[in-house]
């Protein structure tokens, strides 16, 4: 696997299944961690319209802060 850290301006954002994610707030912004070994999976739609799918390792962040997310992963 090689993970990659990803900067996206995005229109929507979609983290397959809930479970797998646990939420918080913190002072960047709205943070999402990868919760299920040995990654979680999050689809986003990036503002040209293109969506992907990517897999984000366990115990890493997502964070989104207005109209970017920031994460370390992999294509799908």
């Amino acid at each position: 696997m090689v993970y990659s850290y990803q900067v996206i301006k995005f229109q929507t954002i979609s983290f397959v299944q809930g479970t797998h994610w646990s939420q918080s707030v913190g002072e960047k912004g709205i943070l999402y961690k990868s919760i299920k070994d040995p990654f979680s999976k999050i689809i986003v739609q990036s503002s040209n319209g293109s969506k992907k799918l990517y897999n984000v390792p366990k115990d890493r962040t997502v964070i989104v802060t207005n109209d970017t997310v920031h994460f370390l992963g992999e294509l799908g």
